[in-house]
């Protein structure tokens, strides 16, 4: 039996490979896997059967396989050159239950599970699936194999499943329906059940549905553009003309005279011969020189012979499009003349520019209709009274939207994302000049949709309480894209570039309107990403979930105070089951550093902006940098930001994203030749706060070459030493209690006083000024050690060039500023937070004396002091009490050191007019003796 049964079925399946060879032979052969949708359910009467699944493919024997779970199933692969079918065959079943089992198809390119299921010899009906039929309607067939008579039953009331056939039947029988075209946009569908008529138990349903009308985003019009005739400006340069701004490219641009020759204001007049209405204009700016500030609008109405202002403006100088809304739509409008009295300028001159001036005509009873049939025009919730009627006469897009609602057929992930309560955040452009930092992001609401260039969103917004909302399409790699603005209602925008897209939310915190703004992108319109949010997804199984379904090349984490915005394989490789140490991590850096600042008195009550971390492609330039809206991190980095347990193994791995972001908070406390320096203060701050009991940054012994030998300036001060500076502050004040918000009342003092950057000598007088104002010390020998009173007049390069000039009329006009606050209590330029036995501590020569905590404990030198000298090296015994040693010629400190034993520098000599002292914490000194 076994050898006919295999002859014949070679038979078969020769004849059956010349049936389609020449059909294969002619398309040339298929570069996929693909086994029809129909053939995924085998069902067997009782007896042994075989049977031939037709495998579409191209590929060899060799790169795909079959695997059966059921010793009575068996399947092999079969096929000459053109012709490829899976053999199935099943042994006769003598058990009284319907069995099953799966065969799993595996491929290089796509994997299949065939579901097998065989009657026995007790009563059953089996059921094939039928697949959907498409809104045109059509012929359905169901193929059902049972061993008992059955009849065939569905809803009563169903009129549009139509037999075609005799509905009654034994083994293996196709019942045949036919379907008329849907005229509606819901979709339907009728179980078809087939019962055993002497045992109702025994019963199979088959589902039939059928595609409702659908109707794409094209079908939405959009609002109207209403094209002007002509445009003339009173001043143009000769390569910009005026005309550029109304053509509807946004690669040209209108511009005013270069050079000086722009004079203000800049007045462009826009003519509409065939007198339309208007209801708001959007101002596309270049993006430079000449950015629109203040304006004013003035309109002309047919029968007018006068313009009349529309009204004042600011659309501040920035690099992103200005809608102006008319609050009454103008009628029947012959011209429009913006002026604009202020615009962008890197330089003394005055310009004006413009990319486009558009202006539109809005359709407002398409809200009315929406109203009718949803609770308000976002299009996110039906109204209780709704009926199915009313959907259909809506136009198709929207009422695809809402039978979606209606069936709760609106997929759950998608929606979470597209249907979204939106907070406002602050504006970064204000809170960067309040606050002095560099701007923070202004993406902090993520959408978790990207859309690509080309395609046409519908973005429907609530009510915005008269704030101004737009959204961002960010392109990859980019912290800034293109901006669309948005209104209340049906927005219909054309995305111009490829890019994920955020909610453009900003607003004043106090005022009672800034309040959650719904948007609702509905589907169809880009394409769904998801993002983490930690306030919301709280855990990592969350994330886990998310991130399995991102497909985009870019995924957000959004925590308290910082975004991630990194590649979506660096998540999956670096920490692909858990975000929550990361996350938290990273907030409280961005925290730390905030506290240091002392803002907590308008952060988060007027301010909330997150800063926003991205990576960046390993062929783009650099490691990591801090800039405006960003900081950016090469994503070949990330393992040392995103594995938290490398991150707590080598802290030091925080240090650079910490350094990046203190140069986001350093302004107020900077000036020229301090940049690199004047930031890690938060650096070591963070450092702490982690736990690692060493700071940075080069040892003072260096200080005592530059100030007493080198008689060197603040600006000659290496970088890595010029911080410690700031740290010794923050040690002797916080760390050692004397005034534990220094810090904090420093940045606030600088924030109302602020230095005067473009001029470095003066500001580093003011910083002295301010830190004896503050600290209420006069710290004049503080910063007489650190060169701060060391004349300088040359010209400096940081990020600029700059002519650094502190004169001895400015030490001494300064000096005296100060010399009526009391003493410091200690010696403040000696203490150090090191050890030379502190773990990381033998990366610098720290010294063995100056520990805070000699100044904390007000320590006193109760043993007495003594040095030998061998050639130029000084040894001192008994000075562990002491926080350091200086050679001094009557006032004069010649040198200074922290270590018991030191080397004087060749040009210092110790002879009968010098001496050696123990400097006390309080700065007591007491001389040493030789011995």
């Amino acid at each position: 039996m076994k050898l006919n049964f295999l002859y014949i079925l070679c038979y078969l399946f020769i004849g059956y490979a010349f049936m389609t060879s020449c059909t294969d032979e002619e398309e040339g052969g298929i570069r996929g896997f693909e086994i029809a949708e129909s053939d995924l359910v085998q069902n067997f009467t009782q007896d042994k059967t075989f049977v031939m699944i037709p495998v579409t493919t191209s590929l060899p024997s060799s790169e795909w396989s079959i695997r059966s779970g059921a010793s009575w199933c068996r399947a092999v692969q079969s096929y000459d050159n053109s012709t490829k079918v899976i053999l199935l065959e099943v042994d006769q079943n003598g058990e009284p239950e319907v069995r099953t089992t799966t065969l799993e198809v595996e491929s290089s390119i796509q994997n299949y599970t065939i579901t097998v299921n065989q009657l026995g010899c007790g009563k059953a009906i089996l059921v094939k699936k039928v697949d959907t039929l498409p809104v045109e309607g059509g012929s359905v067939k169901i193929e059902v194999t049972a061993n008992v008579d059955y009849e065939v039953t569905y809803t009563d009331d169903c009129d549009w499943l139509i037999p075609a056939v005799e509905t009654r039947g034994m083994v293996d029988k196709v019942h045949a329906f036919t379907v008329p075209m849907n005229d509606s946009y819901e979709s339907r569908s009728v179980d078809v059940m087939f019962t055993c008529t002497t045992d109702a138990e025994v019963q199979a349903v088959c589902v039939v549905a059928q595609k409702g009308k659908f109707s794409g985003t094209d079908d939405v019009a959009g609002d109207i553009q209403v094209q002007p005739s002509g445009v003339i400006a009173n001043q143009e340069a000769s390569d910009c003309p005026a005309k550029n701004c109304i053509d509807n490219k946004f690669d040209t641009h209108f511009h005013s005279p270069y050079a000086g020759a722009t004079k203000l204001p800049v007045e462009l007049e826009f003519t509409f011969d065939d007198t339309p209405d208007i209801d708001y204009l959007i101002y596309t700016p270049r993006g430079g020189n000449g950015d629109f500030g203040e304006l004013d609008i003035f309109v002309m109405t047919q029968g007018q012979s006068d313009y009349q202002l529309l009204g004042s403006f600011d659309f501040g100088k920035k690099n992103v499009p200005s809608r102006v809304n008319f609050s009454t739509p103008l009628k029947k409008v012959t011209k429009v003349m913006v002026s604009v009295k202020s615009g962008k300028s890197s330089n003394a001159n005055a310009y004006v520019s413009c990319a486009e001036m558009q202006f539109f005509k809005r359709d407002n009873s398409l809200e009315a209709q929406l109203q009718t049939v949803f609770t308000d025009v976002t299009c996110s919730e039906l109204r209780p009274d709704v009926t199915k009627e009313m959907i259909d006469a809506l136009p198709g897009y929207f009422a695809n939207v809402g039978f979606l609602l209606k069936n709760n057929t609106y997929d759950e992930w998608e929606k979470k994302f597209r249907i979204h309560d939106y907070e406002p955040y602050s504006d970064v452009e204000v809170w960067a000049s309040n606050l002095m930092t560099k701007k923070y992001s202004n993406l902090d609401n993520p959408t978790g949709i990207y859309a690509n260039a080309g395609e046409s969103l519908i973005v429907l917004v609530g009510d915005t309480h008269g704030q101004t909302v737009s959204l961002q399409a960010i392109p990859d790699r980019e912290s800034k894209g293109d901006v669309y603005p948005l209104v209340t209602g049906v927005n219909k925008i054309a995305i111009k570039q490829t890019g994920m897209l955020f909610l453009m939310y900003t607003a004043d915190l106090s005022n009672s309107k800034a309040r959650p703004i719904r948007v609702h992108i509905p589907p169809q319109c880009g394409h769904v990403d998801g993002f983490y949010d930690l306030k919301e997804d709280k855990t990592d199984e969350e994330y886990v979930k998310l991130l399995s379904k991102a497909n985009y090349k870019y995924f957000c984490v959004r925590g308290e105070k910082i975004i991630f915005y990194f590649h979506t394989t660096s998540y999956r490789q670096i920490m692909p089951n858990s975000v929550l140490p990361t996350i938290n991590l990273w907030d409280n850096v961005i925290s730390w550093e905030q506290e240091l600042m002392g803002i907590d008195d308008v952060r988060p009550s007027q301010v909330n902006n997150h800063i926003f971390a991205i990576s960046l492609d390993a062929d783009d330039d650099g490691y990591m940098w801090a800039s405006d809206y960003r900081i950016a991190f090469k994503y070949t980095t990330l393992d040392r930001l995103l594995d938290y347990n490398k991150v707590m193994a080598s802290k030091g791995n925080v240090w650079g994203p910490a350094h990046e972001v203190g140069h986001i908070h350093q302004s107020a406390i900077n000036w020229p030749i301090c940049t690199e320096a004047s930031n890690n203060l938060f650096s070591n701050f963070v450092m702490h706060k982690l736990g690692e009991p060493c700071s940075r940054g080069k040892e003072l012994s260096l200080l005592a070459t530059q100030h007493c030998v080198n008689n060197d300036s603040w600006v000659d001060v290496d970088n890595e030493l010029k911080m410690r500076l700031y740290w010794q502050l923050w040690n002797y004040f916080h760390r050692c209690e004397y005034m534990p918000d220094f810090w904090q009342k420093m940045f606030k003092e600088l924030r109302t006083n602020r230095l005067t950057a473009a001029n470095p000598g003066l500001a580093q007088m003011q910083f002295v000024k301010a830190v004896c104002k503050v600290a209420n010390m006069n710290l004049t020998d503080f910063f007489e050690t650190w060169g701060f009173f060391t004349p300088i007049n040359r010209e400096i390069e940081q990020y600029g060039n700059y002519r650094y000039t502190v004169t001895t009329t400015m030490i001494g006009e300064t000096k005296a500023a100060i010399k009526d606050y009391p003493a410091p209590a200690h010696a403040i330029q000696y203490i150090e937070d090191r050890r030379q036995s502190d773990v990381g501590s033998n990366n610098y020569k720290v010294g063995d004396i100056g520990h805070y905590s000699a100044f904390k404990d007000n320590r006193k030198i109760t043993k007495k002091v003594t040095y030998s000298k061998v050639g130029n090296t000084i040894m001192i015994q008994n000075g562990e009490e002491a926080v350091a040693f200086e050679l001094k010629r009557g006032d004069n400190v010649l040198y200074f050191s922290n270590f018991f034993n030191f080397d004087l520098p060749e040009s210092i000599t110790l002879g009968e007019t010098e001496h050696i002292f123990a400097v006390q914490a309080d700065g007591t000194r007491i001389e040493a003796t030789a011995k």
